[in-house]
């Protein structure tokens, strides 16, 4: 296992499944440092194909919302090629439809990679486990139901 964690994000590798927490609102800045961890973290963990929980129901807001969609998109195109096959996208009920519409044009790729959106940490987890990634406890103080 290996984490890297701040106060807008929370990236952690558990055998062949990534799971990753966006918070708050978002800077440009902000984008590139998780993006810079986010590389190194892959990069230096999964030599094979993996799934990821992406956790986008405690995020409020992407400023500059042109770049910061175009670097996402870059960031899941680099993913799709160090071996990304699933991705499971946790929303919350008080995401904005704004927000939402953002990461439908992010993941808006021809990448054969398997998506989903689920309401809650608990479908995510069961959605990548169907898919046949395997789930341990994704964080230790984020409850999956």
């Amino acid at each position: 296992m290996s984490e890297v964690s701040c106060q807008k994000y929370r990236i952690r590798a558990v055998h062949d499944t990534l799971y990753v927490e966006l918070m708050g609102t978002w800077a440009p800045e902000d984008t590139l440092q998780f993006l810079a961890a986010y590389k190194k973290l892959v990069a230096s963990y999964f030599a094979r194909e993996w799934g990821e929980v992406l956790c986008i129901d405690q995020l409020e807001m992407l400023i500059e919302e042109d770049f910061q969609i175009e670097t996402f998109r870059s960031l899941f195109t680099w993913s799709f090629i160090k071996g990304l096959g699933a991705l499971s996208v946790v929303k919350g009920p008080a995401n904005r439809d704004h927000l939402l519409f953002q990461f439908e044009e992010i993941l808006n790729h021809r990448q054969p990679v398997a998506v989903s959106l689920k309401n809650n940490l608990q479908e995510a987890v069961a959605w990548l486990a169907e898919e046949g990634y395997e789930i341990l406890e994704p964080f230790g103080d984020r409850k999956t139901a």
